[in-house]
């Protein structure tokens, strides 16, 4: 296992290309290529020969109102020929250690299969819900004064990430975009952006939409007010003469359909990207439980593939106290007396918000005494996940 040389590139494009089942066109091959060489390649070889690889990724993520340096998974895959081997839980294992080494305390990536991932430590970040739309579901809302206006791509960046970023603080896992990754990677041939702007001048909202065989096609919905979202909701509803129907892609929590004429609209939710806490430690340092001084609690974490995150972890308003045994994998292996015991895949579900410590406690997943569970509850800060990009 070793890391890919510059030169190897076309190795990992042809791996890609065979387990994804995809052609990349002759005119596309050099911006893959480009593409390829910002990443960290990481390769397993039989001999001479490229068998698995893994492409690691440096982002930066918003929890809990604070970024966090993030690294990202992509592009798993292996030759069939060498699968069931082992050869992507050592992949997986060397990231883990690699993204430690780097201060990358949190990971994300796309699942092919959350239930695989869900071995190695990772557990759901997030889910998106699409909403199905039929031509007669496009009736204005309440008017308002503000503006739309299309927003050209070599403007989208200064423009339009100021509103982004406002809104990806209110959640736990929303990408830190930069200019290049919304004109590269954001970006898709055939979409249009376009902005609200109240009557203040402040631009408060943005869509990104494309209009193709007579469907409406909403990718990104982000709205800091009713205002901006009844004036963007409007400028899509003014498509009508141009479809027959259409999707509009949000988070799970997003009460949208609430105000459409027939609230009873098609909607599909399904769980997207996962997470997974790389180092608990630094992690648990960094972040900003909501506690008084007079406040602790004990977390004991089993973690099977990163056998630095096994142990009790004691936190206090201006401190973590670590507690490890003598072993490798020490770490509390009943249910505690004091403080609460979890998986790594817990802590995640717990720590990045997509589940409740009362959920996971009931489900059996957290164990522990309810006197500390309900420490936990109010420690932790309470926001709704959400991820509206791809890696």
């Amino acid at each position: 296992m070793r890391k890919l040389e510059n030169y190897e590139v076309m190795e990992a494009i042809r791996l890609s290309e065979y387990a994804f089942q995809y052609q990349i066109p002759e005119e596309e091959l050099e911006k893959r290529k480009a593409g390829y060489l910002q990443h960290e390649i990481w390769g397993d070889f039989e001999g001479e020969d490229l068998a698995a690889k893994l492409h690691l990724i440096d982002f930066e993520t918003w929890l809990a109102g604070k970024t966090y340096a993030m690294g990202g998974i992509a592009s798993v895959a292996t030759y069939p020929e060498y699968r069931r081997g082992g050869r992507v839980a050592q992949l997986l294992r060397h990231a883990l250690s690699e993204m430690k080494n780097k201060g990358q305390t949190i990971s994300f990536l796309h699942p092919f299969e959350i239930s695989f991932y869900r071995k190695f430590g990772f557990e759901v970040l997030s889910s998106w819900k699409k909403l199905k739309l039929k031509k007669e579901d496009f009736q204005p809302l309440p008017r308002v004064n503000g503006k739309v206006r299309r927003i050209s791509l070599e403007h989208v960046y200064e423009t339009l990430n100021p509103v982004y970023e406002t809104f990806a603080k209110r959640f736990n896992g929303m990408l830190v975009r930069t200019e290049q990754w919304w004109k590269e990677r954001v970006y898709s041939e055939g979409f249009l952006f376009a902005s609200y702007t109240n009557e203040d001048g402040e631009i408060t909202g943005y869509a990104y939409y494309q209009v193709k065989d007579r469907a409406l096609e909403v990718e990104e919905f982000v709205c800091l007010d009713g205002e901006a979202r009844r004036g963007l909701w409007n400028y899509l509803c003014h498509h009508d003469s141009m479809i027959d129907g259409g999707t509009l892609l949000t988070h799970e929590g997003d009460p949208f359909t609430f105000l459409l004429s027939n609230p009873k609209v098609k909607t599909k939710v399904e769980a997207y990207f996962m997470a997974r806490i790389v180092d608990v430690e630094s992690f648990l340092t960094d972040y900003p439980f909501e506690m008084t001084d007079a406040e602790s609690l004990f977390l004991h974490i089993q973690d099977e593939h990163a056998e630095w995150n096994n142990g009790s972890f004691h936190i206090k308003s201006n401190a973590i106290d670590v507690y490890r045994g003598d072993k490798a994998n020490a770490s509390c292996e009943h249910p505690p007396k004091r403080g609460l015991r979890c998986s790594i895949n817990t802590l995640t579900a717990i720590l990045t918000g997509y589940q409740t410590p009362e959920f996971l406690y009931q489900a059996g997943l957290l164990e522990g005494s309810e006197k500390d569970l309900e420490v936990l509850k109010r420690i932790v800060p309470q926001k709704e996940t959400n991820f509206m990009d791809f890696f």
